[in-house]
């Protein structure tokens, strides 16, 4: 007949949205990154010591090295969150932008298409592992006071990330995430 809607035609696509603007995300990280840094640091004194941070700000060798790891590591933690989500979701680099907002000083990866919440959490989880969690381990494990360095400046660096892995934590694995075009954190789609 014609006039009638189906149950089909009814559905309508709803927008759940789980981001919060930049400002206030660069605060509430710090919920995430302080304790993150803070708990290995600790073991790591309690392992170590102090005299391997001593030297990192005693050689001017030792600082170059340091700020130009940092610098380039920001670059490979964007990198990072686009190469994960381009594998998780089988996307093509395309897809993906890269930016930097002035005002509150944040780097970003954008994803520009919306994808399964698993992949987008293996995205979003993918840099604090490779360049903070994985360091942390190593730097424990060798006595590296440099490698410490260098992974806890990533893992809290990764504070946003966590934010936003908290802010989906109960979306399901197979719900459609897409990225919030301006502020952290991403929407969820479903039809209704």
């Amino acid at each position: 007949m014609h006039g009638e809607n189906t149950a089909e035609d009814a559905k309508t696509e709803q927008i759940d949205d789980r981001s919060i603007s930049l400002l206030r995300a660069n605060f509430m990280m710090l919920y995430f990154a302080v304790p993150a840094t803070i708990l290995p640091a600790a073991l790591w004194y309690w392992v170590w010591g102090l005299d391997g941070i001593e030297r990192l700000f005693t050689q001017s060798g030792i600082r170059l090295w340091m700020f130009l790891a940092l610098a380039g590591g920001i670059v490979v933690h964007e990198a990072l969150h686009a190469f994960a989500w381009a594998r998780a979701a089988r996307l093509p680099f395309s897809s993906i932008r890269f930016g930097f907002h002035w005002k509150t000083i944040t780097p970003y990866a954008h994803c520009s298409i919306a994808i399964r919440a698993r992949a987008y959490r293996i995205g979003a989880v993918t840099p604090l592992l490779a360049m903070g969690v994985l360091p942390v381990l190593l730097a424990i494990a060798t006595g590296s006071a440099a490698v410490l360095a260098f992974g806890l400046f990533f893992t809290f660096a990764a504070g946003g990330d966590m934010l936003i892995l908290w802010l989906i934590r109960d979306i399901p694995s197979n719900a459609m995430v897409e990225d919030h075009p301006t502020r952290a954190g991403c929407m969820i789609r479903s039809l209704e």
